[in-house]
């Protein structure tokens, strides 16, 4: 595979053809051979009539005349056409770590959406999340079979990764250390990295991680705090050299580290869209953001055709808290050295992002 640097231009492979502009393109073929079966089978008939006198009475006249004339009838559906270009509108959303607070709302946004996912989880088990409103016995979110699909996948197998992965057309990292779960070197770090490899593998398009802000600024109050738990904020970022390194020579496949602020819960955990949100690059600002939010993000990105979201970071949180993740950042909140990027929608957020190593890393 050839190697991309800074400057190539991505181009998006034939998997990557938005499938509403296929159905489109799919109508208007339908029509253009139906136009072409009246003017043969007119034909044909004006011939037959001359001959013999015989009429266009039915739809069987009408076909057999148009075979007659040595006109093949060929059959169109918008999923033969999608699947012909690799499928990819049709094909899953994986979320590794699903059965998790950010996980298991990453495959209840798939499923809002109509979108299939399906659930990877260390048990073979999946849990809608509950409302905010309501106890935890009850849920916002109905499971639809047809959508939805569970998964048995330990997240430390690479094996298991690679068959989980299989046939997505994007994947999201949500996994992270817990009790149960394994440590912050073996979540956060390898199963990180080797579930980006199994993406590779597998031909999956997108791969989206979900990080955390301040990840290379161990001097931030945030990264020590945080960091007091096995090293995590260590080998988060571990984990995001390590992908960043495996999709260096990738042609096929791309990756997105989301960023985000402190996750705040459960107050706030509802949906409050894009015009809440800032985006920014160079791990210099940081804030406050529900899960729920973070949740809609990162599915967005993982369905995302833009080359802005192909091979990058970004920081992610409430427009109305950002600050500096150190004191001596305070001045990039209003310098405009670091961009503060904010849109109605979430193609217009994402616009202004550039790939990683091409936009300003304070120091």
């Amino acid at each position: 595979a050839a190697t991309r640097n800074a400057t190539d231009t991505l181009t998006p492979p034939l998997s990557f053809i938005d499938c509403h502009a296929m159905e489109e393109t799919i109508s208007i073929l339908r029509l253009v051979f139906v136009f072409a079966f009246y003017v043969v089978a007119s034909s044909a008939l004006s011939i037959s009539g001359k001959a013999g006198g015989a009429g266009l009475n039915s739809r069987r006249d009408f076909l057999s005349a148009a075979g007659a004339s040595g006109l093949i009838i060929p059959r169109f559906s918008p999923t033969a056409a999608a699947v012909s270009s690799d499928g990819v509108a049709y094909r899953p959303v994986a979320v590794v770590g699903a059965s998790g607070r950010t996980g298991a709302l990453c495959v209840a946004s798939c499923l809002k959406r109509g979108i299939p996912v399906r659930a990877l989880t260390r048990s073979g088990e999946w849990h809608p999340p509950a409302s905010d409103a309501e106890d935890a016995s009850s849920s916002l979110y109905t499971i639809n079979d047809k959508l939805l699909s569970i998964q048995q996948c330990d997240a430390h197998d690479p094996t298991a990764l690679e068959t989980g992965v299989e046939g997505c057309r994007g994947v999201i990292f949500a996994a992270s250390a817990s009790k149960k779960g394994g440590k912050a070197n073996e979540i956060d770090n390898e199963a990180a990295v080797a579930a980006g490899r199994a993406c590779i593998a597998k031909g999956v398009p997108r791969y989206i991680v979900i990080s955390s802000t301040a990840v290379t600024r161990p001097k931030s109050l945030g990264y020590k705090f945080t960091n007091v738990y096995q090293n995590i904020m260590g080998e988060k970022r571990s984990g995001e050299l390590g992908v960043m390194n495996s999709y260096k020579e990738s042609t096929t496949s791309s990756y997105t580290i989301i960023r985000p602020g402190g996750l705040e819960e459960p107050k706030r955990n509802t949906v409050l869209g894009p015009s809440a949100l800032e985006l920014s690059q160079g791990d210099a600002l940081a804030g406050i953001i529900s899960r729920a939010d973070l949740a809609e993000v990162a599915v967005e990105a993982a369905l995302a055709q833009s080359r802005n979201l192909q091979d990058t970071s970004f920081e992610l949180y409430y427009t109305d808290g950002a600050q500096p993740c150190e004191g001596r950042f305070k001045s990039l909140l209003q310098s405009g050295e670091v961009s503060r990027l904010h849109g109605d929608t979430y193609e217009a957020l994402f616009r202004g992002l550039n790939r990683d190593g091409e936009y300003f890393m304070p120091a």
